[in-house]
């Protein structure tokens, strides 16, 4: 081996060892709001309320999806044999409901869910959730 060669291979080598972008280095992760910061953040007073609503509407499941079918002219949850007859469908972890039978991949991200939950929550409050205006989201708090 060359002169030459073993200073190219020590400087690569050194430049491994001394990288900042090493292998065996810790990756850098930028921690996402939970979902509990989301709710805190849109909701303020009333997020208790809205953590029990969330719950109940999807177990906080962030890949939840409930499909829409009308029978005898109601919108009701689709049976799993009818889901392709939907007319909309709720996706994620707020159940947003979307026309059509396919969740936008940005309602099934946290991110995504809680930026179109604060849309909503300000122009229909709470009353935008049927568990909330059932009353079926109490058992949770």
């Amino acid at each position: 081996m060359s002169t030459k060669t073993t200073i190219v291979l020590l400087a690569i080598a050194s430049l491994i060892v001394f990288s900042p972008h090493r292998m065996d280095a810790e990756p850098l992760h930028i921690q996402e709001a939970t979902i509990e910061q989301h709710i805190q953040r849109i909701f303020g007073d009333k997020s208790k309320v809205a953590t029990a609503v969330l719950k109940h509407e999807s177990g906080f499941n962030l890949n939840a999806k409930g499909w829409n079918c009308r029978y005898g002219g109601k919108s009701k949850a689709c049976k799993k044999e009818d889901r392709y007859r939907a007319w909309s469908v709720d996706c994620g972890i707020a159940q947003v409901n979307v026309k059509g039978q396919v969740c936008p991949s940005e309602l099934m991200t946290l991110s995504g869910n809680m930026a179109q939950v604060e849309k909503i929550y300000k122009t229909q409050g709470l009353n935008a959730w049927v568990s909330y205006k059932t009353g079926a989201y109490k058992k949770y708090l």
